[in-house]
């Protein structure tokens, strides 16, 4: 296996989204194929048991109704606006169909529950019969875990930032993950790192510095010039939003170069 597509070009967070072309919504993912970028998705499963592209676990933020994505039918999910657009939330069959193949596609498969892999099995399972380039990635260490065993599409984990911050409720969780430990209980073949816990104002990331010996890193979400020079020093390539594809453009090729020894490699 051969992923090295998966770092030649910038990934667009969620579709290459602005104010006219809402987050997660075709145009957005069109804009990004325009500009050959590779494209970050996020998937859940309907109540009905349908594959959709969307970020959060509610509609409340993009379509200002409060209610889970787990709970409403596909049906009921094409009735939603994002962020008060004409454009409905994408089912992963009509998101597939418009890639085609033509750009790369990094896939989030949403959930928390290491031990329910509906999400990541539906997944799976789709991407049987899809011939361009995905790799899979998840914050669940089960699901990441399936996806390994279960499939030959390449797979990272998502790590979050370890806040220096004790009085924040989640500061233990974030702490652990931010040291990459479920990386031992996974085994993914690349890291996905949030871009903040290498800030300027911490400490040297140690961490991530000894993680990627081992396996090459993406940082996100970038979007602004200190967090590009911050993932010119971590990371392989980006995960970005809220610059300009010229910008983003500009930056290709000037990221780290893999510090592990071989592409794919295993925590």
């Amino acid at each position: 296996m051969n992923f090295q597509w998966l770092f030649d070009r910038p990934i667009a967070h969620r579709g290459l989204h602005n104010a006219e072309f809402p987050e997660n919504s075709i145009p957005a993912y069109q804009n990004a194929i325009d500009h050959n970028f590779n494209i970050e998705i996020d998937v859940h499963l309907t109540k009905d048991k349908h594959l959709v592209v969307f970020h959060d676990d509610t509609l409340k933020r993009v379509c200002g109704v409060d209610k889970a994505v787990k709970k409403c039918t596909l049906e009921e999910i094409k009735t939603f606006r994002l962020l008060g657009t004409e454009y409905t939330i994408p089912t992963f069959d009509e998101f597939l169909e418009l890639v085609d193949g033509k750009v790369g596609i990094l896939c989030e498969i949403k959930g928390v529950n290491p031990c329910d892999n509906s999400i990541v099995k539906a997944t799976v399972e789709r991407l049987k019969t899809y011939k361009g380039n995905i790799a899979l990635q998840s914050f669940n260490f089960g699901a990441v875990k399936y996806a390994r065993k279960h499939s030959n599409l390449p797979t990272g984990e998502l790590f979050t930032w370890c806040s220096p911050d004790t009085k924040n409720p989640r500061w233990a969780p974030s702490a652990a993950m931010g040291k990459l430990w479920l990386a031992r209980l996974c085994h993914p073949q690349f890291i996905a790192y949030d871009v903040r816990a290498c800030a300027p104002n911490l400490s040297e990331n140690k961490w991530l510095i000894k993680g990627s010996k081992k396996l090459p890193v993406i940082v996100w979400t970038v979007n602004s010039e200190e967090t590009i020079n911050i993932a010119r020093k971590y990371a392989s390539n980006i995960i970005f939003e809220n610059l300009s594809a010229e910008r983003v453009e500009e930056c290709v090729g000037t990221f780290a170069p893999f510090a592990c020894k071989k592409l794919p490699s295993q925590y």
